[in-house]
């Protein structure tokens, strides 16, 4: 080939290598530029879990819980007390429709003092027929008043473990009622406060997915820089040899070449980028190693 092709050939490569490096250059750029969104996209979640926190603490939440927790307990205990109360004082319920009516005139213990007098003077003292026909009707009716109201007396007794019963049911019932209340209360308190929370859960979601599209981006600019920086080394060797063929020497700095770590090789270096990625989509940074080891082959 004479002098004139080559140089032509080397014309037409430098130029190649001018478009590509302007290419690279937009690219790097593009890269780092999605690399930073994700970092602040990470930082955004990071302080809105922290606002999580800070409302669960601001409100009492884990003491919320720990109380609602008993107050349930003690809800299921107090309802089986509280059917098993309504059982018994159902059980003994007075039958009212066979209670005889009562008219009460005088105490039983007055009745039967006058009835022993009476019947004294019956016996002890001479009487006329009409007063003798007068105090035996008052001892009829006295001991009418003294059998109708012992049966009251009697009933009275008997109703007493039934009003005992009825009363404790109501006492359960009240408090079972005052424990009901407290629960209600402990949810609505628990309602505001996820309430807040989902404010920022749905703001977290929303991150998540711009993180994990702006990681997309990020690995496709990763795999064009690459490639650019491929094609710009294969045009760098095609113009040295160009030159080299001419006599001459390429114009440009030399760059220290980097080397890769000692020790790791092709698969642990591609488990490392694996750990990596995981980490970035989990919320972690991405540090300057990072991206030096993704542009690894």
């Amino acid at each position: 080939m004479d002098t004139e092709a080559i140089r032509a050939e080397l014309k037409d490569v430098q130029t190649k290598i001018k478009d590509l490096k302007s290419s690279f250059s937009t690219k790097r750029d593009s890269k780092e530029e999605f690399f930073a969104q994700g970092e602040q996209y990470s930082e955004e979640i990071n302080t809105l879990y922290d606002e999580v926190k800070e409302i669960e603490k601001e409100n009492n939440l884990d003491k919320i819980n720990e109380e609602l927790d008993a107050k349930k307990a003690q809800h299921e205990e107090l309802k089986a007390q509280l059917e098993e109360a309504e059982k018994k004082f159902k059980n003994v319920k007075p039958d009212v429709s066979t209670k005889k009516p009562v008219v009460k005139t005088i105490s039983v213990e007055k009745a039967k003092k006058e009835l022993q007098s009476l019947d004294l003077k019956l016996q002890t003292q001479v009487l006329s027929l009409d007063k003798e026909s007068e105090i035996s009707k008052k001892i009829v009716q006295l001991k009418e008043i003294i059998e109708q109201n012992e049966g009251v007396e009697t009933s009275s007794e008997e109703d007493s473990e039934y009003k005992t019963l009825r009363r404790d049911y109501n006492a359960l019932r009240r408090k079972f009622n005052n424990v009901e209340k407290k629960i209600r209360s402990f949810y609505k308190q628990i309602r505001l406060i996820s309430k807040e929370k989902k404010k920022r859960y749905k703001r977290i979601d929303e991150l998540r997915a711009l993180r994990k599209q702006v990681f997309e981006n990020f690995k496709s600019q990763k795999e064009e820089y690459s490639e650019v920086g491929k094609d710009l080394k294969d045009l760098f060797k095609k113009e040295s040899e160009l030159l080299e063929q001419l006599g001459e020497s390429p114009r440009r700095p030399s760059r220290p070449k980097r080397k890769q770590a000692p020790g790791i090789d092709s698969k642990e270096l591609k488990k490392k980028q694996k750990e990596v990625e995981e980490s970035f989509l989990k919320g972690g940074k991405l540090t300057t190693d990072d991206l030096l080891m993704f542009q690894r082959k």
